[in-house]
């Protein structure tokens, strides 16, 4: 080594970052990212994407102070699709890496947020992110779309569902799950399984509203399960949530949900 050489900084730290399928964090994303700031992580840093495609960074000073610092990411419009949201946050974890020095870090993905998470460690991965995903918390993810409007989903309209999704016409007949130009195609995401770290650990979350109804009321239990096919069988855990607190809509306030999250994290 030269005079002049250095040896590179390693930072210890390892980010938590949260990324919602709303427009902005949901007032039920904030309480998950509460509770896990109070188990170890601090809410350190907002990161807003807009429609322009203009990235702008919040922080605080727990962002260089954390252990785990919690980063919220939040898209401005949800017409653009997994692939657009995955190429952002490919350019927000190099920033996070150039700027403050993370090696590795945690992701928790809700909804559609969940696929982009898993889109881009697959389609990126640690080679150019510069950051390596160590724990991956998928919550309510379609990996096989999302479903037609359903009466258990106040939030789910026909109108609602039709701008927000960009609805195509195939529809299965189980649970009248549908496909749309949002989201990946199943099998391309597959084909890519590979490429995620063989380290990465994958906890799965999503509800089961009754016997007969075997889905969040957005997200069946076929679509949000079939990750597990996706990710290394000794590396994936899941969480089946049962009964009017497995609604999509409910199921970031469910208390189960919220220890086995905290104890995925911070057990080590």
């Amino acid at each position: 080594m030269g005079v002049d050489d250095k040896p590179e900084l390693v930072n210890s730290q390892q980010p938590i970052i949260f990324v919602s399928d709303q427009n902005r964090t949901s007032s039920a994303a904030r309480h998950l990212v509460t509770t896990t700031s109070r188990s170890g992580g601090s809410v350190a840093m907002h990161v807003d994407v807009y429609d322009n495609g203009k990235i702008q960074y919040l922080a605080n000073k727990n962002v260089k102070e954390a252990k785990q610092p919690i980063i919220e990411v939040s898209y401005s419009s949800r017409s653009n699709t997994t692939k657009e949201q995955s190429a952002k946050l490919q350019a927000i974890l190099v920033h996070l890496n150039k700027k403050y020095g993370y090696k590795t870090y945690d992701a928790i993905g809700f909804g559609s947020g969940a696929l982009t998470v898993y889109d881009n460690a697959i389609t990126y991965g640690t080679k150019k992110n510069k950051m390596n995903l160590s724990h991956f918390i998928s919550i309510a993810g379609p990996y096989q779309g999302v479903m037609a409007d359903h009466p258990n989903d106040p939030h789910a309209t026909p109108n609602q569902m039709t701008n927000d999704h960009q609805i195509h016409s195939h529809i299965q007949v189980n649970n009248q799950q549908i496909t749309n130009s949002r989201f990946p195609n199943y099998s391309d995401l597959k084909k890519k399984s590979g490429n995620l770290d063989e380290n990465t650990k994958v906890l799965n979350i999503y509800g089961v509203l009754s016997p007969s109804d075997k889905s969040d009321g957005r997200v069946s239990e076929q679509s949000a399960t079939a990750i597990k096919k996706l990710v290394k069988s000794d590396n994936y855990q899941s969480l089946r949530l049962t009964g009017p607190a497995a609604l999509h809509s409910n199921i970031l306030d469910n208390q189960i949900a919220e220890r086995l999250v905290n104890r995925f994290l911070f057990s080590d």
